[in-house]
C-alpha cells in the first residue's frame, strides 16, 4: 500500500494559511485551492480569493452566492457588475458599472438596458460610452446607438429585406474568406482552385466537402470550357446549393388544433433563450396567444432571461423556483396554456451537457408530460446551435438526438461568427433541414432559412 505523504504547503493551506493557498493556486491546484477556501468561507481574506477565483472559472452562480451574502466587500465594481450581468440580475449589474463608468462599463449597460426594453435610457448611455469610446470600437457603437434609434422610432430607414440582413449577418465570414475577392478578375487555373479549397476550409465547410467541391468544379470548368472567375463563381453558387439540397424547411404548425407546442433543445450559451424571445416576438405580432414556459430550472439566470424576454415580447411565462422539476412546470404551464386558449406554447429545456445521461432524461420525461395531455404535440422540436463554435456544434446534436427527435434546426450568430459555411457541414452531416438562423441582435434578426439567400449571401 502506497501512502502519500503530504508536503508542508498543503498541511498550511489546510490550516487556512492563505499564502499557501495562493501557492496551490499558483501550482495549479485549483480544485483543492476552492475547497479549503470554502471551509474558511468565514474568512474575510480568504472569501476574496475564493470569490476571485470563482469569477476567473466562470463559476458565476457560485461568485453570486457569496455577493448575496458579503455585498460589496467583493471584488471591483466592474468584477461584480459582471457576475451579475451573468446570473440575470441586470439591476444590479447596471447599478455596478455605472460606478465604473469606463467605456467598456457603459457599452456594457447600454446594451443590458436595450436588450431589457428600456431603449430610452439606454441611448442615453450609449451616447456617453461614444464620447470614450477607443478608435476601434466606434463604429460598433454608432452601429448600436443607431439600432436603439431605429427601435424608438427616431430614424426613418427602408426597411432590409432578409437577403440585406443575411448579407450583414455573414459579414465576418466574407471578410475573414473573401469569397468576393477571389472571383473578381481572375484567371482560372491550379492556383485559383486550391486558394479557393482553401478559404472554403478556412469557413469551416468541412475538409471532406470543400475538397470534393473543388474537385466538381474542376471538372465541370474543364468540361464546360469555363475561362473567366466570375463565371466560375457561378458555378460554385450552384453547386453549394445542390450540396444544400433538402436543408431548407419551414416551421411545421398546425391551424386546426391548439395550443401547438414547439420544443427548444441547446447547450447553455447557444442563444436558446434569445431565440425563443424572438420567436415569441414574431408569433404575437401575427396576432398570436403565446406562453413561455421556463423548464431550465437547473439556473436561475435561465429563467430570469427568459422573464425578461416575456416581457419584451408581451406574452405570458408559466415559471416556477430555481430547482423545481422542469416536468412539472411544463406540465403546469401545457395545463395553463389548453385552459386559457392560448394558441402556442413555446419551451425553454436546459442545456448542461456535462451531466449526459440526467440531461437525456430529463428531455425525455418532458416529452412524454407533453403528450400525455396533448398527444400529437410537440410540433416541432428545435435544436439551437451556436455558429461561432462551427462543426463542433455538430457534436452537441449528436447527444441531443438521443434523447428525443429533433424536427428543425436554428442556427444563431451568424452575425459573429467566421464559421458561416458551417451551415453546410451542419446540414449535410445530421441531415436535419435549417428552420431559423440568427443574424443580429435585434428582435427581428431571427429570419426562416433560405437556401437561395444563404448562397447568395455567402458569395456575393
Amino acid at each position: 500500500m502506497l501512502f502519500f505523504k503530504k508536503s508542508e504547503v498543503e498541511k498550511r493551506a489546510e490550516k487556512g494559511d492563505k499564502s499557501a493557498i495562493l501557492e496551490l493556486l499558483r501550482k495549479g491546484k485549483k480544485d483543492k485551492a476552492q475547497k479549503l477556501l470554502e471551509r474558511y468561507e468565514d474568512d474575510p481574506d480568504l472569501r476574496k480569493v475564493l470569490f476571485d477565483l470563482y469569477v476567473d472559472e466562470e463559476n458565476y452562480l457560485q461568485a453570486y452566492r457569496l455577493l448575496e451574502r458579503y455585498g460589496e466587500e467583493l471584488g471591483n465594481a466592474k468584477t461584480r457588475g459582471l457576475v451579475y450581468e451573468k446570473v440575470g440580475n441586470y439591476t444590479k449589474a447596471v447599478e455596478e458599472y455605472l460606478k465604473v463608468g469606463d467605456f467598456e462599463s457603459l457599452y456594457r449597460v447600454g446594451n443590458i438596458l436595450s436588450a431589457t426594453g428600456n431603449k430610452d435610457k439606454a441611448l442615453e448611455i450609449l451616447e456617453r460610452a461614444r464620447k470614450i469610446a477607443p478608435p476601434s470600437k466606434r463604429d460598433e457603437v454608432e452601429e448600436k446607438i443607431l439600432s436603439v434609434k431605429r427601435d424608438l422610432g427616431l430614424v426613418e430607414e427602408k426597411k432590409e429585406s432578409l437577403l440585406d440582413r443575411l448579407r450583414k449577418g455573414l459579414k465576418k465570414t466574407k471578410e475573414s474568406v473573401e469569397f468576393g475577392v477571389i472571383f473578381r478578375g481572375r484567371k482560372v487555373d491550379d492556383e485559383l482552385f486550391e486558394e479557393l479549397e482553401e478559404l472554403l476550409v478556412k469557413a469551416d465547410v468541412g475538409v471532406k466537402t470543400a475538397v470534393n467541391l473543388v474537385e466538381d468544379l474542376r471538372k465541370t470548368a474543364i468540361r464546360k470550357n469555363i475561362k473567366t472567375s466570375e463565371e466560375l463563381k457561378e458555378v460554385t453558387k450552384e453547386k453549394v446549393k445542390e450540396l444544400l439540397k433538402g436543408c431548407e424547411g419551414k416551421l411545421n404548425l398546425p391551424e386546426d388544433r391548439k395550443p401547438a407546442v414547439i420544443l427548444f433543445l441547446g447547450v447553455n450559451g447557444s442563444g436558446k433563450t434569445t431565440t425563443i424571445g424572438k420567436l415569441a416576438y414574431k408569433f404575437a405580432r401575427e396576432g398570436k396567444k403565446v406562453m413561455l414556459v421556463a423548464a431550465d430550472t437547473f439556473r436561475a439566470a435561465a429563467i430570469e432571461q427568459l422573464e425578461v424576454w416575456a416581457n419584451r415580447a408581451g406574452v405570458e411565462i408559466t415559471k416556477k423556483h430555481e430547482g423545481a422539476d422542469p416536468a412539472s412546470v411544463v406540465y403546469e404551464g401545457i395545463e395553463r396554456a389548453m385552459g386559457e386558449g392560448y394558441d402556442l406554447v413555446l419551451i425553454d429545456t436546459a442545456g448542461r451537457l456535462h451531466t449526459k445521461e440526467p440531461l437525456i432524461n430529463e428531455l425525455r420525461k418532458i416529452k412524454k408530460v407533453i403528450q400525455k395531455l396533448l398527444p400529437e404535440e410537440p410540433s416541432e422540436t428545435l435544436l439551437v446551435l451556436d455558429a461561432t463554435i462551427g462543426q463542433n456544434s455538430i457534436q452537441q446534436a449528436k447527444v441531443f438526438k438521443e434523447a428525443v427527435d429533433i424536427s428543425g434546426i436554428v442556427v444563431t450568430k451568424l452575425d459573429g461568427s467566421a464559421k458561416g459555411g458551417a451551415v453546410i457541414a451542419i446540414c449535410r452531416e445530421l441531415k436535419i433541414p435549417i428552420k431559423l438562423i440568427g443574424v443580429g441582435e435585434g428582435i427581428e434578426d431571427l429570419q426562416p432559412f433560405s437556401v437561395e439567400e444563404y448562397v447568395e449571401a455567402l458569395f456575393d
